[in-house]
């Protein structure tokens, strides 16, 4: 259930904030709703990278390429498709970091609560 509040959540609130969105969601999401640890960071990493992902493929379809094929010779990279899964891996890591976060802040302060 964690995965699917992720991914609409940060898919709609990347409409309108600054792409860091990724990292704010997961963070709150498993304060909220705590799971495992490990499942914290999976469930988050692959949410948004899905999310991003999916965006990206689209946009590369619907440009033919164009974009992300410029975007993949700035970075001296061989074509699109690899740039889409590198951003995909890197947003993954970011949200994959901030959900375990949240769901560590959380036991910090169950801990604190309890003693």
């Amino acid at each position: 259930m964690n995965f699917i509040i992720i991914l609409l959540i940060t898919a709609l609130l990347q409409i309108f904030l600054p792409w860091w969105v990724i990292a704010v969601v997961p963070f709150l999401i498993h304060i909220w709703r705590p799971t495992a640890a490990f499942n914290a960071f999976w469930i988050s990493f692959l949410a948004v990278g899905a999310l991003w992902l999916g965006y990206g493929y689209y946009l590369h379809v619907v440009s033919n390429g164009g974009i992300s094929d410029r975007i993949a010779q700035i970075f001296f990279l061989p074509n699109g498709v690899l740039l889409l899964f590198i951003s995909a891996l890197i947003g993954g890591l970011m949200a994959g970091s901030a959900g375990l976060s949240g769901f560590l802040v959380r036991h910090i302060f169950n801990q604190e609560q309890r003693n």
